[in-house]
């Protein structure tokens, strides 16, 4: 595991250890309900604008990571919406469901200089292309403390990465510059990647809430190898019994490879300035 990730790790790891034992105490003088702490169910839709710096390497022979921002010109800052949703189990709320969606597709044209060894193929010229990153989460929450102003806990579920790369342009023929033709040519792969992390929601005030959650994985699973890190922080007010509004920052850092009968490997990194509307039940 890589050495900035260990750190936050550990970093959140302290932050837990600080604020579980002033909330074990706050817990043993009564609940105090909160908007979303104090609640069943939750469904929050976000808006989000994204900074990406992606690379990939595609095709039997996997070759030099191609980054696609600066090679097949795909924009760096893209708008994206997401879905979240969160369903506690328990009237302790100490255990709960929760399900999270970002898409982050984009396509491109440009004119490359040179040529683009990808896909098994030499692409030259004008190269029009899609890339698809699509992630769907699920996990299971388990809340050490919840007293309706401080939640704490772990969690841990199941996540799909969908990647696709498509590319449709002229290809060298034998090598031979002088001879090409049109070629569609494309790769996709649906990841199922297991997650565990840490989070924190601290009610500020009654209809004040802020929000901190990590996720992470370091393995090697069959014909998959990936590391993912991931953090969100969200400040929500809710100026009404069941809606609240909200800003928030995230990041992601994502190195991933598939070795098998589709070869694909791929580094990406986000970060997010996001606004979010939360609804809750």
């Amino acid at each position: 595991m890589a050495r900035s990730t260990m750190v936050r790790i550990l970093t959140i790891i302290l932050l837990l250890a600080t604020l579980l034992p002033a909330a074990a105490a706050q817990e043993s003088e009564g609940i105090q309900e909160s908007r979303f702490l104090g609640d069943r169910f939750s469904i929050r839709l976000i808006g989000g604008l994204v900074a990406l710096r992606t690379d990939v390497a595609a095709g039997r022979n996997l070759q030099a990571l191609i980054d696609l921002e600066d090679v097949l010109g795909f924009d760096e800052r893209i708008s994206t919406l997401g879905l979240e949703s969160s369903y506690r189990l328990t009237p302790n709320r100490r255990h709960a469901i929760h399900f999270r969606y970002a898409n982050f597709d984009r396509k491109a044209s440009a004119v490359i200089e040179g040529s683009v060894p990808i896909l098994d193929l030499e692409f030259v010229g004008a190269v029009s292309s899609k890339f698809v990153n699509q992630m769907a989460m699920l996990e299971y929450q388990y809340s050490f403390i919840n007293n309706g102003k401080t939640e704490a806990g772990i969690s841990s579920g199941l996540a799909f990465y969908k990647y696709e790369l498509a590319l449709a342009g002229e290809v060298v023929l034998d090598g031979n510059p002088d001879r090409t033709e049109f070629r569609t040519e494309n790769v996709d792969i649906v990841a199922p990647v297991p997650v565990f992390g840490f989070f924190i929601n601290q009610a500020l005030r009654k209809n004040l809430i802020l929000e901190i959650n990590t996720s992470f994985i370091d393995l090697a699973f069959g014909d998959d190898n990936g590391r993912i890190f991931s953090t969100w922080a969200s400040l929500t007010w809710f100026f009404s019994p069941h809606i609240g509004v909200g800003a928030g920052l995230s990041g992601s850092d994502i190195a991933y490879e598939n070795d098998g009968s589709k070869k694909l490997k791929i580094k990406l990194r986000q970060s997010a300035i996001n606004a979010n509307v939360t609804f809750v039940f």
